[in-house]
């Protein structure tokens, strides 16, 4: 065999070069989505330790399958919801969970809705005869209300609580499961849970169904959004993460994920 012309040699190199490009890009998706942080916190059926310990729920299982689908790496951590908003607003967070949507929130994220439920006035029996709306619960000085620090509430609930907290009257837990023990204890009259909380705690302590759950609000649903930051993800992958949202929307996986963590128990109380 005679020696390679230096044209040959060329074209050889190029075409390697240009393979060697290609399985580049080929592999980048996969790595180049992220990695991102997601920010969890403890509630109820969204996200709780299972009976070994193990982090669990809705919004774990939805963030594994979304992080599949899309190729973007998410790296889930544990927090408060008042510290993940404390760090997407500070620019330390990528995104989060299970987030309700509002015009401030707007400003920092960009939002994909993927579930919603009911919030619900949780009150003891021997008030909800009397307490069947805010005005009501206004009207009568001496009732407290337990919320949970950082969560935002549907318009009517949200102008009602402001209310409420102007005259010294809102008790704030750190988190769901503080809210729910401190009101069977005995502390404040009333607790506003979501609809997955309510079921949850039903399941999880059958007496617990002996409390009111009253909607103040019945035409209002809180849309529950992935959140993802504008200054710390690009405008492409949250594309590309709305992308496999909506695809586990449309063949029902969320829904599935969603009856794996509730079985039967139905929204509404």
């Amino acid at each position: 065999m005679g020696a390679q012309t230096p044209g040959r040699s060329i074209v050889r190199s190029w075409i390697a070069a240009l393979a060697a490009t290609a399985a580049c890009l080929g592999a980048a998706p996969a790595h180049a989505c992220g990695p991102y942080t997601v920010g969890l916190y403890e509630y109820s059926s969204l996200y709780y330790r299972d009976a070994q310990g193990r982090w669990t729920g809705i919004d774990k299982d939805v963030i594994d399958e979304l992080a599949r689908r899309s190729g973007c790496k998410l790296v889930p951590r544990t927090e408060s919801r008042v510290r993940i908003w404390a760090q997407i607003g500070a620019g330390q967070m990528d995104m989060t969970v299970s987030a309700l949507m509002t015009p401030e929130r707007e400003l920092l994220v960009e939002f994909i809705p993927y579930i919603e439920s009911r919030q619900y006035v949780v009150l003891r029996p021997a008030l909800a005869g009397a307490l069947t709306t805010p005005a009501a619960f206004l009207a009568d000085s001496k009732r407290r209300l337990i919320v949970v620090r950082g969560y935002a509430f549907t318009p009517t609930l949200e102008s009602w609580i402001a209310t409420l907290r102007t005259q010294g009257r809102i008790d704030d837990a750190p988190d769901q499961p503080t809210a729910v023990r401190i009101f069977k204890a005995g502390r404040g009259d009333a607790v506003v849970l979501g609809a997955h909380s309510l079921a949850s705690a039903r399941r999880a302590d059958p007496a617990f169904a002996a409390f009111v759950a009253m909607s103040y609000a019945p035409h209002e649903r809180s849309i529950g959004a992935l959140a993802l930051s504008r200054q710390r993800v690009p405008q492409q992958d949250r594309d590309r993460m709305r992308h496999a949202m909506d695809e586990m929307l449309r063949d029902g996986t969320v829904e599935s994920i969603k009856r794996r963590h509730l079985g039967n128990l139905s929204e509404m109380p």
